[in-house]
């Protein structure tokens, strides 16, 4: 059994006397309070779609493959450790060990940060933060907080740009029968995306947003809105001499226009924006989930789009079955270049324009239905089937690790989730 395997498994099997540790106070240590905690996922993929790499996330290096059962794609252990300095004043950290964009496993910081409480209606958090976009949880990583195997990797699964470093404010205050509550935040990016064999990582980017939620018994709403910009990018550094060159072969025509127009077109900017919402309602056994999402992207030629998720669920007892679906779509604005082709004989300049525009398109339906079992107060088993329809994806991969056409493909996970 591979370490990182191990390691979920023995963490579960101590899971189990959690509950009996839960009442204990937490330790003091030169008068600060401090507590540990933890969270993880055992999982198993499954796929027959060959040439296919599905993938939970866009960060993920690599996927599950046709008729291999992946225990990677979708397992997690995470440690949380919380201190209280002071009455209003608090520290903590949390790391993740995962399947991240390297293709290997090894823990990275999602939270590191100090928290001081003004008053009961505000607070300031600065350090590594995470940007505040589910209404199930504030971490994309903790599977036993989401009713699903996942979030719906149509849409979250693309906002990997998720962590920064900086500072977020929020102020709450009682309205009607709920908590209203607004909170700022910015600072610098972190985060990666793995495309086309190759990872992106952002150099020097600014993230920066909002959210406005209100919580009450039964219902609960999300807006989300946020940017993350950089400034260095030099993905294209060398496409506007080159496209000024073949111009200058053929001045005077209409193909000479548009390569001048793409070549003063191409910066080394990049603005990820998006705009969400989110309703949650839950009564009784019932439970119903809405979202939607408008995104775009500035890195060239821009691309833009759009994402919807929903989930429904009957509880009985400790079962819990469900039904969802998610849609995402994200298309590049239209940038014409027709180049002739005695200027371009070989095809290598058309080629690489539709690498291009095509770079990061996508256009993929999800359908999904599972049960969960809450077998122990903290630990839950979960198995899923989700058939989905692409006409291209970039949220998976082929098996050289490029962007997908058209696929039709059921993925079958079964999951184990915990938390302690």
């Amino acid at each position: 059994m591979p370490g990182y395997l191990a390691a979920i498994v023995a963490t579960a099997a101590f899971a189990l006397s959690a509950p009996a540790l839960a009442d204990e106070p937490p330790a003091a240590v030169d008068g600060v309070r401090w507590k540990a905690g933890g969270f993880g996922t055992l999982g198993a993929a499954w796929h027959d779609e060959d040439d296919t790499q599905f993938r939970r996330s866009v960060d993920q290096r690599r996927g599950t493959r046709a008729n291999e059962l992946d225990l990677g794609v979708d397992s997690t252990l995470g440690v949380q450790v919380h201190g209280a300095l002071a009455p209003r004043w608090s520290v903590t950290a949390q790391a993740v060990m995962n399947q991240g964009r390297h293709g290997d496993w090894g823990p990275h910081l999602v939270w590191g940060f100090v928290k001081h409480v003004h008053s009961d209606e505000f607070e300031l958090r600065a350090g590594r933060l995470v940007t505040d976009i589910y209404l199930d949880g504030d971490s994309r990583h903790v599977g036993y907080a989401y009713t699903a195997v996942r979030p719906y990797a149509d849409v979250y699964g693309r906002l990997t740009y998720d962590n920064f470093d900086g500072l977020d404010a929020t102020v709450q205050h009682a309205l009607g029968n709920g908590l209203l509550r607004f909170k700022l935040f910015g600072g610098r990016t972190r985060g990666s995306v793995f495309l086309n064999q190759e990872e992106h990582p952002v150099k020097i980017g600014r993230t920066f947003g909002a959210t406005l939620d209100w919580i009450g018994p039964e219902l609960s709403l999300k807006l989300s809105w946020g940017n993350m910009v950089s400034t260095r990018s030099d993905a294209y550094a060398a496409l506007p001499p080159t496209l000024r060159y073949v111009a200058s072969l053929a001045p005077g025509t209409d193909f000479a226009g548009q390569a001048e127009a793409r070549a003063s077109e191409i910066t080394g900017s990049n603005r990820i924006a998006y705009l969400g919402a989110a309703v949650g309602w839950e009564r009784g056994p019932f439970s119903l989930q809405l979202m939607a999402t408008d995104m775009s992207m500035t890195v060239y030629p821009r691309f833009e789009g759009w994402g919807a998720g929903g989930a429904a669920a009957y509880r009985v007892g400790r079962w819990k079955p469900y039904l969802t679906w998610s849609r995402s779509i994200l298309d590049a604005v239209d940038r014409a270049l027709n180049v002739p082709p005695a200027l371009d004989p070989h095809g290598q300049l058309r080629s690489l324009w539709q690498l291009i525009l095509g770079y990061t398109r996508h256009d993929q339906t999800t359908f999904g239905m599972g049960v969960r079992y809450d077998f122990a107060d903290n630990m839950a088993l979960k198995l899923q089937a989700d058939r989905i329809d692409a006409k291209r994806s970039s949220s998976m991969l082929d098996d050289h690790g490029y962007v997908t056409g058209p696929r039709t493909l059921t993925v079958v996970t079964a999951t184990l989730d915990f938390v302690f």
